[in-house]
């Protein structure tokens, strides 16, 4: 089975932080206005398919989509393919048409795909040999951190059998761990509202066009008792980030930060308690 693109909603904050920013340009003015979906006002963020879902894969102030740590893991196909390409070292959009208003690499251009780490294709058996020497790396990073969980996740039951790239995330590749008052996740859709000092911990990683691994965010929801936040759900959220430096916290540091985080997950029916789940066919039975 080989991984392509997919705009997938997971469990563990499964979504970059973002800031609405709002850049008024007169739409006639503006030949791009059309073509650029951060440039519409935001709509209504339960549609999938909508251009201003806070969800989507290009939120333009996702600080998901950036920040990875170098390691030496790679992926010996893709390293070898890039080796004997002349231009993989070369940025991935043109900048030939510098004078181009709808040029994606333009600097002013806050849907620029050049700003997301690239979409690759792995098979399940490289996806798990690049996470079984990247885990190492990943837990060392997230433990400078201070937080126990940023320690001890990675000894908790992992939900899915092979990571799995999630746009949402910046298209890095994901997995789902819960700690002992979370195993309810693992009932998935069935799973119900989770209990107080309920944790559900994502792990991330990328993997670029010539196959070298790095380090992406961890990202954690934690379950709080009732009063904590109702605009969260009494969810938690963090991001640690892969120099072991706290990105923010609900109700904490940079709490205006990760509001972008419950906003996404309040999208999901009431019955699933905020939670977003990985794809079927990743799942551990």
């Amino acid at each position: 089975m080989k991984f392509t693109s997919r705009l997938l909603a997971s469990t563990v904050v499964p979504i970059a932080i973002a800031i609405g920013i709002s850049i008024a340009v007169p739409a006639r003015a503006n030949p791009c206005a059309a073509k650029n979906p951060c440039g519409a006002a935001r709509g209504n963020p339960a549609a999938a398919k909508s251009p201003c879902n806070p969800c989507a894969a290009k939120a333009p102030c996702s600080p998901c989509g950036g920040a990875a740590a170098a390691t030496r893991c790679v992926v010996p196909r893709l390293n070898a393919a890039a080796a004997a390409n002349p231009c993989a070292a070369k940025r991935p959009c043109s900048p030939s048409a510098a004078k181009n208003p709808c040029n994606p690499c333009a600097a002013k251009n806050p849907c620029n795909p050049c700003s997301a780490s690239p979409a690759v294709e792995l098979t399940d058996a490289e996806v798990n040999a690049v996470y079984d020497c990247i885990l190492s790396d990943m837990k060392a990073a997230y433990a400078k951190a201070g937080m126990p969980v940023a320690k001890n996740y990675a000894e908790w039951q992992r939900y899915n059998r092979v990571a799995y790239q999630s746009a949402t995330h910046g298209n890095r590749f994901v997995n789902n761990y819960a700690n002992d008052a979370g195993k309810a996740y693992g009932k998935f859709e069935k799973a119900g509202k989770m209990p107080p000092g309920a944790y559900l911990v994502k792990d991330s990683f990328t993997v670029s066009a010539d196959g070298k691994a790095a380090v992406g965010p961890l990202f954690i929801m934690r379950k709080m008792a009732a009063g904590f936040s109702r605009a969260s759900q009494n969810w938690k959220y963090s991001m640690i980030m892969p120099d072991g430096s706290l990105f923010g916290e609900t109700n904490g540091k940079n709490a205006e930060g990760m509001k972008f985080c419950y906003e996404c997950h309040a999208i999901v029916p009431p019955e699933q308690d905020s939670m977003y789940f990985m794809p079927a066919e990743v799942r551990r039975k």
